[in-house]
């Protein structure tokens, strides 16, 4: 079916505009994820936060994929306002990231992830939903005078179902 002819529901006024999808957690799946994420920015304007949401998407998708055991990645990608926040969802709230790498030393090849999330993104943090999800998420702020469609204010509210806030937060 053609859906251009279709007419496009506005969104409400004030909630801003949302987009979701699930992957299989596959080896693929950082590389999918990232390369939505661009095209969302890309079709709402946002060219200049694409490098960023590249990154931090990439790393927080590959840290679900390479450190549970989840059969499926959830993302959302949230625009209210100024800013845009990316949710990262898997079914393994008893693995917690760690943003200092665990403790590794200088050298190590890996656990850099969460460091370069928290150094690029303008928030983020991790979060348990219930008992069997956790959200990884992280928020980037457009440039002055920048804003999505709706003209909506605000900081979202990451999902939090739950207790158990962990990791570290940028502010």
């Amino acid at each position: 079916m053609n859906t251009s002819a279709l007419p496009h529901a506005e969104p409400v006024p004030g909630q801003g505009l949302t987009y979701r999808m699930v992957a299989p957690s596959r080896a693929d799946t950082p590389r999918i994820v990232r390369d939505w994420v661009v095209s969302v920015l890309r079709g709402v304007g946002w060219p200049e936060l694409e490098e960023r949401a590249r990154l931090c998407a990439s790393e927080v998708v590959t840290n679900a994929y390479r450190h549970t055991d989840t059969p499926e990645i959830a993302v959302e990608v949230a625009l209210v306002g100024d800013r845009v926040t990316v949710y990262v969802s898997d079914c393994a709230p008893e693995r917690w990231p760690q943003a200092d790498g665990g403790g590794l030393g200088a050298y190590a090849t890996g656990g850099r992830g969460l460091a370069l999330v928290a150094a690029c993104a303008d928030d983020w943090a991790a979060v348990a939903q219930g008992e069997c999800v956790k959200v990884v998420w992280f928020s980037l702020v457009a440039p002055p005078g920048q804003s999505t469609a709706t003209g909506a204010t605000g900081v979202p509210v990451p999902p939090t179902k739950g207790s158990g806030m962990a990791a570290r937060r940028k502010v």
